[in-house]
């Protein structure tokens, strides 16, 4: 018994100190870790030009994921995302344009990918 307590309260100090320094190398690494978020939103179609006006989107929804600390992701408010095409070079008829994602004031959240990257819009001319 005196054994086993020799070897249990020897440098116990240490020991203690050790097993803190641990404890914060954990909490180090957990807070650091990468989440995934998946989102599916609507396209926009910006600067599109008076004359014509949009029949289809297809696809009409794209998929945004976005990566960052768990934190981060919690605190993400998904109205901040803004998918669009830009429409100053669309003309009428069939266009295959590439998607772009905006977050508004978000730092630390990266863009990870957007499926699909391009997606085609049918226009016309107005009567």
């Amino acid at each position: 018994m005196k054994f086993l307590k020799s070897i249990i309260f020897s440098n116990f100090h240490l020991k203690l100190l050790s097993l803190f320094v641990a404890f914060l190398m954990w909490l180090n690494v957990t807070s650091q870790k990468k989440t995934h978020l998946e989102v599916f939103s609507y396209i926009d179609i910006i600067n599109l030009r008076k004359e014509l006006e949009i029949e289809a989107i297809e696809p009409e929804r794209v998929k945004v994921v976005l990566e960052g600390t768990s934190r981060n992701i919690e605190k993400f408010d998904i109205s901040k995302i803004h998918v669009f095409v830009d429409g100053s070079q669309i003309k009428e008829g069939e266009n295959v344009l590439p998607v772009k994602v905006a977050i508004e004031g978000v730092q630390n959240i990266k863009i990870v990918s957007i499926v699909p990257d391009k997606v085609t819009v049918y226009t016309r001319k107005k009567d």
